[in-house]
């Protein structure tokens, strides 16, 4: 088995891939992607849509964050999920692809609109309807995480798939960066379902393992600068 994984530590949707690997103990060589430049061709060969994650398996070129890393939990049995093949493990399956769903469809979206916005009211509206994604959908489906989805003492595709996404909301919210309001998060750290399950979340060796929040942030903020120095130009 020969894997290459071509990646930017940056990315959120690349992150998966590397929880995934760190979770399934797999042996691999990491790419670095710089994405604050132009592709270059010989990664457009790769992937042409030029994005990251993109992994070589022995001779197959696998893309997009969630395809690889249900690819790499499906090479054999593993705690992430269940292999395939019962009626139990096509519900257990069933039940982390919804709660994936929800957070990347429901909240993650509205992450972005916060991010990106530059109007305070629309920033702090969105960051409600946050909260109110967190508390009224995806906290109930948390009520039997042992401290992980459905249960489970261990991490599982649910985590692989959103931890990524959560432990940078946890950052953006912090003073100094205040890239997402405090408020909310305030509000947030009072969801007991939630909270408990995001606590181990990110205190989880694989999902803080490539995590350098100064690196990120400053990132993040390059990216957002830009959009706006563009958005500007369209005016």
């Amino acid at each position: 088995m020969s894997i290459t994984l071509y990646t930017s530590r940056l990315c959120p949707w690349a992150h998966r891939a590397h929880i995934a690997l760190s979770e399934l103990g797999l042996d691999y060589t990491e790419v670095p992607i710089d994405l604050t430049k132009p592709r270059e061709p010989w990664y457009l060969e790769i992937n042409p849509r030029g994005l990251v994650p993109s992994m070589k398996y022995n001779d197959q070129i696998i893309t997009e964050s969630a395809i690889v890393s249900t690819f790499l939990t499906d090479l054999k049995e593993n705690h992430l999920v269940p292999f395939p093949g019962t009626p139990e493990a096509a519900l257990k399956r069933a039940k982390i692809n919804f709660f994936v769903d929800t957070y990347i469809g429901k909240a993650q979206s509205l992450v972005h609109s916060v991010l990106t916005t530059t109007d305070a009211a629309t920033k702090a509206q969105r960051a409600n309807e946050y909260v109110d994604v967190i508390d009224k959908q995806l906290a109930p489906l948390l009520a039997d995480a042992k401290p992980f989805f459905g249960g489970s003492s261990k991490l599982t595709l649910a985590e692989v798939l959103t931890a990524s996404f959560v432990i940078r909301l946890y950052s953006y919210a912090k003073p100094g960066i205040e890239l997402f309001p405090q408020e909310a998060l305030d509000r947030i750290r009072k969801i007991e379902n939630w909270q408990k399950w995001a606590d181990a979340v990110m205190a989880h060796e694989s999902v803080v393992g490539i995590y350098k929040e100064e690196d990120v942030i400053a990132g993040l903020k390059r990216l957002l600068a830009k959009s706006a120095a563009a958005a500007a130009e369209k005016k």
